[in-house]
Formats: C-alpha cells, sequence, structure tokens
C-alpha cells in the first residue's frame, strides 16, 4: 500500500521535527539582531546601576570651590593655623570641573571591570554610555545654548575622555610620578600648585582601584556594589 504522506500522524511528526529547527533559526536571527539577547539587555541595566551608585558616592563639594562668610573665614584661617584644617581642591563649580571628577570616577569603574573578558567589558561600555547620557542631560540645562556649539563642546569632551583614559591607563600601570603627571595634567588641568592636593588625589586613586580590585567578579557582575572611600579621611590636615 503506498505511503500516505498527509495523514495525521505524519504530519505531526514533522511538525514536532522541524520545529525545533525553525525555533533555532529564528533565535539565531533575533539574538544576532540584538532583540533575543537577554545578557545584553542585563548588562546594559547593570551598566546603568553602577554608574549611578558609585557617582551617587562622589563627595562633589569636596572637590569644588566652597563660598565662606567672613566669620567662617575667620574660624577656618584660626583652624589652619592650629594645622587642623584640612584644604579641598578648590576647583571651580562648573559643568566641565563636574565633568573632570566624574570621569576620574568611570575610569576607576572601567578599570575594575576590564578585568573581565566577556561581561565585564560589556558592562564598562555601559558605564560609559550612561556617563555621556547624563552628560549630554546636563548639557542641556546649562540654558539656551545653540545646539551646534553644544554637540561641539560635546565631541570636544569626548575627544578630551579618550586621551584622559589613555593617560589614566598610563599612569595606573607605572609609578606615582607618571600617575601623578596625569592627574595634574588632566584633573587638575595643569593649575594645581599644592603638592598635597596632587599627593590626595594620588593616594585615593590608588587606594580606590585596590578596594575595587578585592570585590570577587561575581559579585560585581550582578549587582552594583562598589563603595567609594571616603577622599576627606586621606587628607593630612584634617577638622
Amino acid at each position: 500500500m503506498p505511503r500516505d504522506v498527509h495523514t495525521v500522524s505524519e504530519h505531526r511528526r514533522s511538525t514536532e521535527t522541524l520545529q525545533p529547527k525553525i525555533g533555532r533559526f529564528l533565535a539565531r536571527i533575533l539574538k544576532k539582531t540584538g532583540i533575543l539577547d537577554v545578557q545584553k539587555y542585563k548588562n546594559m541595566d547593570l551598566g546603568c546601576e553602577i554608574y549611578e551608585h558609585v557617582i551617587g558616592q562622589v563627595d562633589y563639594p569636596f572637590f569644588f570651590k566652597r563660598k565662606f562668610s567672613i566669620i567662617s573665614v575667620v574660624i577656618l584661617t584660626l583652624a589652619y593655623i592650629l594645622n587642623m584644617f584640612f584644604v579641598d581642591f578648590n576647583l571651580p563649580d562648573t559643568f566641565f570641573a563636574w565633568f573632570l571628577v566624574t570621569e576620574l570616577h568611570v575610569w576607576m569603574i572601567m578599570i575594575r571591570y576590564m578585568t573581565d573578558e566577556k561581561d565585564g567589558k560589556a558592562i564598562r561600555n555601559y558605564v560609559v554610555a550612561t556617563m555621556w547620557q547624563d552628560t549630554q542631560a546636563r548639557i542641556e540645562n546649562l540654558g539656551l545654548i545653540k545646539t551646534k556649539l553644544k554637540n561641539k563642546q560635546l565631541q570636544e569632551i569626548s575627544h578630551q575622555f579618550n586621551a584622559a583614559i589613555i593617560g589614566y591607563d598610563e599612569g595606573i600601570q607605572s609609578d606615582d610620578k607618571v600617575l601623578a603627571g596625569a592627574l595634574w595634567r588632566r584633573f587638575f588641568q595643569l593649575e594645581c600648585n599644592n603638592p598635597e592636593h596632587i599627593e590626595t588625589l594620588l593616594i585615593y586613586v590608588r587606594k580606590q582601584i585596590c578596594l575595587f580590585d578585592s570585590l570577587p567578579n561575581d559579585e560585581i557582575l550582578r549587582k552594583p556594589i562598589l563603595k567609594l572611600i571616603d577622599i576627606k579621611s586621606l587628607c593630612k590636615h584634617q577638622y
């Protein structure tokens, strides 16, 4: 008797055989286009959370210039004479100064996540992407600035960021003299005449990266757990 290929049983078996192949093929297409790449979205979300978690801990007021009343100036002057006063970094409270402080901390995050060849590098990229989103939003809040000028400023900062990362990378892999030079050129913009400021920031960077390195890979790839040390605790002269 001739074999009927259109019987229900044969048709069902053919469908069951082809279904996994079609599913795998479709899955490959979706994953290739990024639609079905679940890990990609997990890394993206984690990168954003890490940025917000770490940057939220940064003591920005410490880095910027402070405005004091006459009474405060007298008190702080006396405290300085008594060797009880720590001096902040005295950066101008501007958008660019904010970026310099943020950039340094993002770089330290990048250093830690670069140690993982797969997800770590992806998370690092999403941390940087979140930084640029934050930067763009802050530029928009600066006021009525022409779009062309905003784009030009963002492009210039982007080029500077890439150069800064190279300088910081060279510094962290070298001795303190090289790292101090990188911090002086980029962070302090060649304008810091107080060696204690440079020394404090250098120690802060070394200790912070050491602390980040002490955290297990499986933990930092699962949730944002990076903690910042108190930079004021590193100052030689404190209240």
